[in-house]
């Protein structure tokens, strides 16, 4: 499987800290960019190697990657799509670890009208009560499910791509 050249984790906590771990020990990411409010928790990531570099400004973090997760907690998820949709590439993965997909749907069907082909909303059966990066770990999605929702149009490949990492 081709890497993934750029990876921006809309949140770094946990469970999307777990996902960049994971993908880095299979050797299936080349970058890592994190995204999040609180500068200790963004260097905790960084110093624990969940995160190549850090940002505030997701607009601008995701220019040029190829693949975006939103680790956030769902009510942050509009106001983020809504800021990074300009600035996603032709072809560029965005997929979600919210606990809900209904109102998650809703939000990438409004925020995400015009990327929707690459969207797969996602939830994995998998979590702790720790947060932050520092709750991070490599095999937290060892032996769990993924539950993906793809859109109708949703891109078979992107939904391949999504499955299989």
């Amino acid at each position: 499987m081709e890497p993934i050249r750029k990876l921006v984790l809309l949140g770094t906590g946990l469970i999307a800290g777990s996902f960049s771990l994971a993908l880095k020990r299979a050797g299936l990411v080349e970058q890592v960019v994190g995204v999040g409010r609180s500068p200790e928790n963004l260097q905790r990531g960084l110093e624990l190697g969940v995160i190549d570099e850090a940002s505030h400004d997701a607009a601008s973090a995701v220019v040029d990657a190829d693949f975006v997760l939103l680790g956030t907690p769902v009510g942050q998820m509009g106001r983020l799509m809504q800021a990074i949709a300009p600035n996603l590439a032709p072809g560029c993965i965005v997929s979600d670890a919210g606990s809900t997909k209904q109102d998650v749907c809703a939000l990438f069907r409004e925020h995400l009208a015009a990327h929707l082909a690459y969207c797969v909303p996602a939830h994995p059966i998998a979590g702790s009560e720790l947060s932050g990066a520092s709750a991070a770990t490599y095999g937290l999605y060892e032996g769990r499910r993924v539950v993906l929702a793809p859109f109708a149009e949703t891109d078979a490949d992107a939904i391949s791509r999504v499955q299989s990492l």
